[in-house]
């Protein structure tokens, strides 16, 4: 695992890096929303079962030609699910999450050339991902007491799909991008009772340093 996370990160750096002909090559930083769950293989999401977490990266924008790019990243998320039940009158939440380092590497289709500009600029992107397991947490709530336990890695290396959309546009002189994505999990997570995948919805600001 520790040798596919440096071959990802290596050719993520030396994307950034590249000096490409067709336009400019951008980097910048993100921050961000995420609403994830595990569901089973196939449903999109179960959405009474859904966490709240936040979201940080950096990304870099390698132009092809006047209407594709590159768009490789690094984030920082939590994905996870929450259970409620209940038993003698007495409701217990138990939350089960896994922190990632993800890694995705997209096609971005855009209407035009991004550029320094100041132009407002739509955008799609899509591609494959790996997210690397750093720890998880299984969090139990009765009542009014919590309590956390940090566990093993259920899986070391989640593979996926991520889609999404996305606005670049200019507010006071400075390029900020507003981007709304879905990641759909391939690989199973062990230690769950069905034969669950990732699924995450994130929202997110970045800048264009």
């Amino acid at each position: 695992m520790k040798t596919k996370c440096l071959i990802f990160i290596g050719l993520t750096s030396l994307i950034f890096h590249a000096n490409i002909s067709h336009g400019q090559v951008m980097a910048g930083i993100r921050e961000g929303v995420a609403a994830s769950t595990f569901s089973a293989k196939g449903a999109l999401a179960d959405n009474d079962k859904i966490i709240l977490s936040h979201l940080s990266g950096v990304f870099a924008t390698v132009p092809v030609s006047k209407f594709f790019a590159i768009q490789p990243e690094i984030n920082y998320l939590k994905k996870g699910r929450s259970n409620e039940t209940s038993q003698l009158g007495v409701s217990t939440q138990t939350d089960f999450s896994i922190n990632y380092l993800q890694v995705p590497l997209q096609l971005q289709y855009r209407d035009g050339t991004i550029s320094s500009n100041g132009k407002s600029v739509f955008y799609f992107t899509g591609g494959p991902y790996v997210a690397f397991a750093l720890d998880n947490e299984k969090s139990t709530a009765s009542g009014e007491s919590t309590t956390v336990f940090v566990t093993k890695n259920s899986r070391d290396t989640d593979w996926g799909l991520t889609f999404g959309i996305g606005l670049q546009t200019a507010v006071k002189n400075q390029r900020v991008r507003f981007d709304l994505k879905y990641d759909m999990g391939l690989s199973e997570i062990g230690g769950q009772p069905e034969d669950f995948r990732t699924k995450c919805l994130s929202l997110s600001v970045g800048v264009v340093l």
